[in-house]
């Protein structure tokens, strides 16, 4: 007889506990945001860099980098060289990350970055031959260390058109004044400090 009380009561106990379980579903489980954005790097020894998130945005989104207060704009401004960490939040709470580093371009660097193009600058003159994953000639200007250890090809073709001009034809030639800001790089060290 003892032994089938001991049985019931291990039973009941057994269902109390199912009783209280709660089965409702976490909000955030799977949020996921692939977070678009575009930056600018700081220019100089300024704080003027600067990061622009394209999506997610809307009236539920907020943005907080680093542990700053949540914003509703989709902007942060005159931001220091380094590394940053954006956190986008919904309404329901639910959080994403995403790792930013905003470089340190010199002035005479930035301006010829913005000539050759890359992501984020609109209206560059190497692409679609030298950008986004484009090699022509094998050379690609995707990123910072490529544009440098270039230089010497990039004043060749695009300031002294040799062995023949870049952007190429049917495009026209860099002007007088764009083709200065390349061979002032490149006189100051062509480096991207400079």
């Amino acid at each position: 007889m003892k032994l089938l009380i001991l049985y019931f009561f291990t039973a009941t106990l057994c269902f109390a506990v199912a009783c209280n379980k709660t089965d409702t579903p976490d909000p955030c489980n799977g949020v996921s945001y692939n977070v678009q954005l575009l930056k600018t790097e700081a220019i100089g020894t300024a704080n003027n860099g600067s990061i622009s998130i394209s999506f997610p945005i809307g009236d539920t989104i907020s943005y907080s980098l680093n542990t700053s207060a949540f914003q509703s704009a989709p902007t942060f401004n005159n931001l220091a060289p380094g590394n940053y960490v954006l956190t986008v939040k919904n309404a329901k709470g639910c959080t994403d990350t995403a790792q930013i580093t905003i470089l340190n371009y010199g002035p005479k660097y930035a301006l010829v970055k913005r000539l050759i193009g890359g992501p984020g600058i609109v209206g560059g003159f190497c692409g679609p031959c030298h950008l986004n994953g484009t090699s022509n000639g094998n050379k690609n200007f995707d990123t910072d260390s490529s544009i440098i250890s270039n230089w010497d090809r990039i004043k060749a073709r695009a300031v002294d058109n040799v062995p023949s001009q870049m952007p190429a034809a049917p495009n026209a030639p860099l002007t007088t004044v764009d083709k200065q800001k390349i061979t002032d790089w490149v006189n100051a060290g062509h480096r991207q400090l400079d």
